[in-house]
């Protein structure tokens, strides 16, 4: 949601700097109160587990490099940034980056992967993020 309100929202307002600094803020909050928590249950959890799956590992480091590129983007939306290119940078790769979990990673893992796998990966990434099914901070998608 907050990929779609940068989209549509750099149309009518990509040379608002008040407009391009609220979505600069909500980005990085987003960043550290959900996608921190959300990489880290990936890179500790799932990618160990599904290294050795067939056809796995080259997808897994394609979404690392995406973790350290998204990383480096919220680092860019500081003072003295391009901020209208920068959120649209990082829209666009956090957009692109979930959908390649969704359709590439996704049914590896649930084809592949053995119950005792699934159950062990489900159980360290709930000590993590618990059940994730509500945002920690609504309002940053509005």
């Amino acid at each position: 949601m907050l990929c779609l309100r940068i989209h549509r929202g750099l149309i009518d307002h990509n040379a608002d700097p008040g407009w391009l600094q609220i979505k600069a803020g909500h980005a990085a909050r987003f960043f550290e109160g959900e996608l921190l928590t959300h990489f880290q249950a990936e890179e500790e959890c799932l990618f160990p587990a599904m290294r050795e799956l067939p056809d796995a590992a080259p997808i897994i480091e394609e979404l690392l490099a995406e973790h350290k590129k998204i990383r480096l983007l919220i680092d860019q939306l500081g003072p003295g940034g391009s901020l209208a290119s920068t959120l649209k940078e990082f829209a666009d790769t956090l957009e692109a980056h979930i959908r390649k979990e969704e359709r590439e990673l996704f049914p590896i893992y649930e084809q592949q992967a053995s119950p005792k796998t699934m159950s062990r990966v489900e159980h360290s990434i709930f000590g993590l993020i618990g059940s994730a099914s509500q945002p920690r901070d609504p309002e940053l998608l509005k």
